[in-house]
């Protein structure tokens, strides 16, 4: 029994040291894991344009022109308006009043001319062209001719007449001699046939008058008084 409770006794001690056999826990600390910034590739792509390409159509374009005829319309240069009745001496007119007396052979050029109204009908004037100076030009061409010094002369060597045109819409300014003499308005179409007292008769050898022509043709007729 003693031998039983010894055997007993030493198992428990055996049983003792082997339970006191510690178990080593090793920690294995993992070393943290670190995370590392994305690396950021940055790409730039350069685009190139693609060349565009604009083809230019050329179209031929129709051209339709359209030609008009023209209406010319004479405008009156040569008027009582513009000159009176009685008209300066204008440049290369050799002082004489008007135009001058030297317009050459035809039909007299725009302009204002002194002369003799012959004839008439209904749209034209037979006109006997001539020279009118005043003051000092009147006298040296007077005494050049052999005749007596006025405040006026009058020279008409040439006796051919010239037939004009004149517009029956165009005004003629007559001598009423039952008046001042001053020029009355009356339409073209009526002269001379005023219906008053005349102061020359018209047309003659001396019904003296200033033509106004435009255009070739005589707008404004003027008589002119002699004294």
């Amino acid at each position: 029994m003693k031998l039983i409770a010894l055997l007993a006794v030493l198992t428990l001690l055996l049983v003792g040291c082997g339970g006191n056999t510690s178990t080593s826990s090793t920690d294995t600390t993992s070393a943290p894991t670190t995370t590392s910034a994305p690396t950021t590739t940055e790409t730039t792509t350069t685009t190139t344009p693609t060349a565009t390409t604009e083809a230019t159509t050329t179209t031929a374009a129709t051209t339709t022109t359209t030609t008009t005829s023209a209406t010319t319309t004479t405008v009156p240069e040569y008027t009582v308006a513009n000159y009176g009745f009685f008209p300066d001496p204008f440049p290369g007119s050799d002082d004489a009043h008007g135009s001058g007396c030297t317009p050459g052979a035809g039909q007299l050029p725009d302009g204002i001319w002194f002369g003799f109204a012959k004839g008439v009908t209904a749209d034209t004037l037979t006109f006997d062209l001539a020279c009118f100076w005043t003051g000092d030009a009147a006298a040296v061409r007077a005494t050049a001719d052999g005749e007596e010094v006025l405040d006026f002369y009058i020279r008409n060597e040439n006796p051919a007449t010239r037939t004009m045109p004149r517009d029956p819409a165009g005004t003629a300014y007559w001598l009423d001699a039952s008046g001042d003499l001053t020029p009355q308005a009356v339409p073209m179409s009526d002269w001379p046939d005023t219906g008053g007292t005349r102061y020359v008769p018209c047309p003659g050898d001396y019904c003296a008058a200033w033509v106004y022509v435009n255009g070739g043709v005589i707008t404004e007729l003027v008589e002119q008084y002699l004294p």
